[in-house]
This record gives structure tokens, C-alpha cells and sequence, in this order.
């Protein structure tokens, strides 16, 4: 029952991850259409982005997806694309040939090595479908990678132009209230210098 529930809250949290993807890349939309970043749509669309996570292990969760077929054709392209698989193979035809050539006439492969051509065309008709495959799949991830970096970039433009506006509504706030200090003080220094006129002619009356 324990474990039931668990199951059932780990895909109740998968469905949330994913839900909040698909809304990431609503939000993301809107903004694109928008033509400016400080309108009240765009201020609304960005209060609803910031406290939703944009960055994300692209290469994590593209392999997790992969069937066990695509993680075996990587690792062959991987070991294809190699200098040791270089070496080994050079190694084996030498050897092959070497050894098909002190056997002479009981050779199994004699000169000009027929079956060692008929494997090495083999190979590298496996060889070719396996590589493109994995650069598909390489492909693929530079493509979630570029897309991720996208959003990230997108949403750092929009809070910077959203800190930009804020800024500027600081900095017109502290002129006004600067304007009004200043009228406060003229208005001071008037009554004082009103004060000041007023009183020898007080004392000339009396």
C-alpha cells in the first residue's frame, strides 16, 4: 500500500514538472508576441514567469528516454570514433593478412584477402547507420540545448527589462520627492526671512 502510494505521488509530481514545462513555453510565446516588455500584459506575464524554474538538464532528460537499442548505438559510435578502435583494427588486418600469408597454400584468406575485404564492406555498411544515428540523436540534444538557452536568455531579458522599469519608476519617485523638498525648504527659508523682516518692525513700533 506504502509503495502504491509513493508511485502515485512520484507521477502526480511528474505530471506537475511537466504541466509547468508546457505553461514555461506558453508564457514564453506570449512574450515573443508581445511588442513591449513593459506593458501591463507583459508586466502580467512576467509576475507569472519568475518564480517558475527555466533551466534544466536537457541531456538528463532527453536520456532518459532513450531505448536501450539508442544507448548501445552511442556507445559503438563512441568506440568507432576512437584511437584505440583505430589500433585494435589495424592491428587485427595485420595481423590477418600475416598470418593468411606464412600459411601459403593452407591459408584461409589468400592473397588478395577476399574474406578480409568481404568483412571490413560489412562493417562499414553497419558501421555508417550506427554513426548517423547517434549524430541524429546528437542533434537532437544540441536542439533541446539551443531551446533551453533560449528561455533562460528570454527570461533573464524580460526580468532585466522588468528591473529597468522598476528603476526608472525609483528614479522618477526620488525626482518628485526631491522637487517637493526642495519647495519645502524654499517655503521655509521664506517664512524665515518673512520672520526675520518682520520682527525690527515690531521693535520700532513699540
Amino acid at each position: 500500500m506504502h509503495d502504491e502510494l509513493e508511485k502515485i505521488n512520484a507521477l502526480a509530481a511528474e505530471l506537475q514538472v511537466e504541466d509547468d514545462d508546457d505553461r514555461v513555453d506558453e508564457i514564453i510565446e506570449e512574450l515573443e508576441d508581445l511588442d513591449s516588455l513593459i506593458s501591463e500584459e507583459a508586466q502580467e506575464l512576467i509576475e507569472e514567469l519568475r518564480p517558475r524554474m527555466v533551466t534544466e538538464d536537457v541531456y538528463e532528460d532527453i536520456e532518459e528516454r532513450y531505448t536501450f537499442g539508442q544507448r548501445l548505438s552511442d556507445k559503438l559510435a563512441s568506440f568507432a570514433g576512437s584511437w584505440f578502435f583505430i589500433t585494435f583494427f589495424a592491428l587485427i588486418m595485420i595481423g590477418w593478412m600475416t598470418l593468411n600469408l606464412a600459411l601459403g597454400d593452407q591459408a584461409f584468406d589468400p592473397f588478395p584477402f577476399i574474406l578480409l575485404n568481404l568483412t571490413l564492406s560489412t562493417l562499414a555498411a553497419l558501421q555508417a547507420p550506427v554513426i548517423l544515428m547517434s549524430q541524429n540523436r546528437q542533434t537532437e540534444k544540441d536542439r533541446a540545448i539551443a531551446q533551453n538557452d533560449y528561455q533562460v536568455n528570454l527570461k533573464s531579458e524580460v526580468e532585466i527589462a522588468d528591473l529597468h522599469r522598476k528603476v526608472d519608476e525609483l528614479t522618477e519617485l526620488m525626482l518628485v520627492q526631491s522637487r517637493m523638498v526642495q519647495v519645502l525648504i524654499n517655503a521655509r527659508r521664506n517664512e524665515l526671512q518673512q520672520t526675520i523682516r518682520h520682527r525690527p518692525s515690531r521693535a520700532v513700533g513699540d
